[in-house]
């Protein structure tokens, strides 16, 4: 057995080893092309061709693995984005030996501790089991039970946090008559659930100082550049906006995308944010989504919106880490 280091005419070789060894029966990934591959890894701009450990038995490729970090602090992980070994292969020591190779690789440049999970800038893309290539865009962690899971227990990760993927299935999906009576309620308030309309209503900035949420500020200033604001879904009391979710629009996939929810703190426990994104729910499948899926923590109080849509828990991914002693 040897390694060897990664080179582009490696491709068809790596390509065949994921697809024939994590996708299908053997797994809940999207398969890979060259294209895919090249898009994901090769343009990726904290890819480098070291982090690509590839083993081999004379001239069969028989297991792989990837590792990345966005910088050199010691304080900021490493993640190991993947481990995959030929079926007829594992359980024999191969996977240890790779992710010996991969974490080496990752204190050779400065870090002292892996995390498994979708802080990784390298997301790979993967299908929800029984439904015809339901895809969700990145893997929120490790899948639980997964081979790849009980090798990363067994060479001294610690499963430190648990994240739940959802999906739900849009075809025949129609508000509930309870959702329909209590969006009726809030509008006696002067409650209304409608798109953003940037001529007249107002208070984003603030929703999201309330909501203490750079990650979804920054978003949604990204979907203001794009010029996706009228398709954002908001709450709002006399044109100000109290809630938020979407912006609505459907991916090549089918997938209605999502890039949050989010009720302003003075107007909780009034069922805003469940009537909101059962309303999303509605206006994707409106716009063409097929399905949608998204992933929260298992301590996340928003799974009771989620749940209350309709949507039901289809897989369940851990969230792994090592320390480096």
């Amino acid at each position: 057995m040897k390694f060897k280091q990664f080179t582009k005419d490696q491709l068809p070789a790596l390509i065949k080893l994921w697809n024939e060894n994590a996708t299908g029966e053997n797994g809940i990934f999207k398969p890979w092309t060259e294209e895919l591959f090249t898009n994901k890894f090769l343009n990726n701009p904290h890819f480098k061709n070291e982090s690509l450990v590839l083993l081999y038995k004379e001239n069969e490729l028989i297991g792989a693995g990837q590792a990345n970090f966005t910088n050199q602090n010691p304080e900021s992980p490493g993640f190991i984005t993947f481990v995959v070994v030929k079926k007829e292969y594992q359980r024999q020591g191969y996977g240890t030996q790779i992710l010996e190779k991969l974490e080496q690789y990752l204190k050779d440049n400065g870090k002292t501790f892996v995390r498994c999970y979708f802080g990784n800038p390298t997301n790979l893309e993967w299908y929800v089991p029984g439904y015809d290539k339901h895809n969700h865009p990145g893997a929120p962690a490790v899948e639980f039970n997964s081979a790849y899971y009980f090798l990363l227990l067994s060479y001294g990760y610690n499963a430190n946090g648990q994240l739940d993927a959802f999906h739900l299935e849009l075809e025949n999906y129609e508000l509930p008559e309870y959702v329909v009576n209590k969006k009726k309620e809030n509008e006696k308030d002067g409650y209304y659930i409608d798109f953003f309309d940037e001529e007249k209503d107002y208070g984003l900035k603030e929703l999201f100082e309330d909501l203490n949420s750079p990650t979804w500020f920054e978003e949604i200033e990204r979907q203001r550049k794009l010029g996706n604001l009228n398709k954002l879904l908001v709450v709002k009391k006399d044109h100000c906006a109290l809630g938020f979710t979407g912006p609505i629009f459907t991916e090549p996939s089918g997938r209605g995308y999502l890039s949050g929810v989010g009720i302003h703190s003075k107007v909780r426990a009034r069922g805003l944010g469940k009537t909101m994104f059962c309303e999303l729910c509605l206006r994707s499948k409106e716009n063409g989504a097929k399905f949608m899926t998204l992933f929260t923590g298992s301590d996340n109080k928003a799974r009771n919106i989620y749940l209350y849509a309709g949507m039901r828990i289809v897989k369940s991914f851990a969230i792994m880490r090592k320390d480096f002693k």
